[in-house]
């Protein structure tokens, strides 16, 4: 019941923040690198934000085990704050990241980090205290930044996120992780209300302010789990969102071995190449959400197995995302060449 009322309250205060946004009409411009072409306003992210932060007040009138809230929510914050400051004021990408590696790094060690990584049900490795928090640190920025690189069509945030928070609601209730499970009905509750005028076509975009939000609080949600004593989240919570994390991460190493390897916006991730071949935004974030809730499920059924279970399910669902990367690329290779 607690849950479902904070999903709620963020639900509620995310759908009247966005429509509030809407109305202001701060516009973001088409570029070079945008899959949009009309002026659209921009800044949703606040209203995820906003949904976010009354999501966690809920939390003082809950006793919540575990006492990772406050850092989750104080990284939500952080990272939120950032994003908003670069889309009101342009920071540049050596300044946005110095400053987001030094929060992940502090936040990592008071949200919790594991002191061991279980590779099967009988093979543990022992992480090192600065091993672990540089780790945490890594998975947080590496989560933050694959959303909002993400983040460039319209309903894609939600269609990648959407299914993770419900991962966490229900991955800490089976493991006993309450902060998880509300750092996940805050995510989702927040982006259900967004995706009202998120959907295709967009009447609003969520900014970096929101991409970098709605990262931070999947990834704080999920180390939560890791840092006290379930090991297996160190493979779910990536897993949960792997369609972005394959997308960027091997959308880097294809650009690495083309020599374009650098920090510039471009429109080679695979949603964008889909896009740009004549597949519908809408029909993009429908594939984007099922294959992320497939991964979700598999998760789910992994805690339900062994202890080494996470781990071998991360790996399978690794290497078939990164096959289907490979073959939608060709896909849309394909395509753009026959409409040359």
């Amino acid at each position: 019941m607690m849950l479902a009322i904070c999903a709620l309250i963020a639900f509620l205060i995310s759908c009247g923040v966005s429509a509030l946004v809407w109305k202001a009409g701060v516009l973001d411009m088409p570029d070079h690198r945008s899959l949009h072409e009309t002026p659209t306003p921009r800044g949703g992210g606040i209203g995820i934000l906003a949904a976010a932060g009354a999501a966690f007040l809920w939390l003082a009138l809950v006793p919540v085990p575990g006492g990772s809230a406050l850092a989750i929510l104080a990284l939500t914050a952080l990272m939120g704050a950032l994003g908003t400051a670069d889309d009101l004021f342009g920071l540049s990408s050596r300044t946005k990241f110095a400053l987001m590696a030094a929060s992940v790094l502090i936040l990592a060690w008071f949200i919790g980090v594991p002191g061991y990584l279980a590779v099967t049900e009988t093979v543990y490795l022992a992480l090192p205290v600065w091993g672990a928090v540089a780790g945490a640190g890594l998975f947080i920025f590496v989560t933050v930044n694959a959303v909002n690189f993400m983040d460039g069509s319209d309903g894609m945030l939600v269609a990648g996120l959407l299914p993770g928070g419900v991962g966490l609601v229900l991955a800490g209730l089976a493991t006993g992780h309450l902060d998880t499970s509300f750092a996940g009905a805050a995510l989702a509750g927040g982006l259900a209300g967004f995706l009202i005028l998120n959907r295709p076509p967009a009447k609003v975009f969520a900014g970096d302010g929101g991409s970098l939000t709605a990262g931070a609080l999947y990834a704080g949600g999920a180390l939560a789990m890791a840092g006290y004593g379930f090991s297996g989240a160190l493979w779910l919570a990536p897993l949960f969102i792997l369609p972005f994390l394959a997308d960027v991460l091997l959308t880097m190493a294809r650009r690495a071995a083309g020599g374009r390897l650098d920090m510039q916006a471009h429109r080679e991730h695979l949603y964008q190449r889909l896009i740009a071949v004549g597949w519908s935004h809408g029909r993009v974030a429908v594939l984007y959400a099922g294959v992320s809730a497939l991964c979700v499920l598999a998760g789910l059924l992994a805690l339900q197995g062994p202890q080494g279970a996470p781990f071998i399910v991360f790996g399978v669902m690794t290497a078939g995302l990164s096959a289907l990367y490979l073959v939608g690329g060709r896909y849309a290779a394909r395509l753009a060449g026959s409409a040359q």
